[in-house]
């Protein structure tokens, strides 16, 4: 097993209210990031989405895909929402909001380890290329929300 330590930083042109809406939907993240294949809800969770299981399957700019579950442990509307990962990927991720006046600021944290045994195998010579995987999946995610975000006709 190898472990990553992965940071994301989002600035989002949307105060938080509007960002944590759509982030909180991840049953709709097929339909504006470009990596999210499926997410299928196992378990709803309570009224805030604690407890809530989401089965994932993402593809990569690498020819593979991941399927992993999210199941959030911890969650603080409008600041923060902690799960436990279990599948492909294996341990704990963070998602953070911090708004400063229409801007949010996304911070996600993930400390995962691979559980594949072919991406176990190869981690020591393509760690560097799993992480830049990753951060670009994550910044095709950040070009996506800001779209979905931007008011229609604004062409910046």
């Amino acid at each position: 097993m190898h472990t990553y330590d992965l940071v994301t930083v989002w600035r989002l042109p949307a105060p938080v209210p509007r960002v944590w809406r759509i982030l909180s939907r991840a049953g709709e993240w097929p339909r504006w990031w470009p990596y999210v294949e499926r997410v299928e809800v196992v378990e709803p969770g309570d009224e805030r989405g604690l407890g809530a299981r989401h089965r994932h399957r993402w593809k990569t700019c690498l020819p593979y895909r991941l399927c992993f579950e999210l199941e959030v442990v911890h969650i603080d509307p409008f600041l923060r929402v902690e799960t436990r990962v279990s599948g492909d990927l294996v341990g704990l991720g963070r998602c953070r909001l911090r708004g400063w006046g229409d801007t949010t600021v996304v911070r996600y944290d993930w400390h995962v380890h691979t559980a594949r045994a072919w991406m176990n195998r190869l981690a020591p010579v393509a760690r560097p290329v799993f992480q830049w995987n990753h951060q670009r999946v994550m910044a095709a995610g950040e070009r996506a929300l800001e779209r979905l975000l931007s008011p229609p006709g604004n062409s910046d």
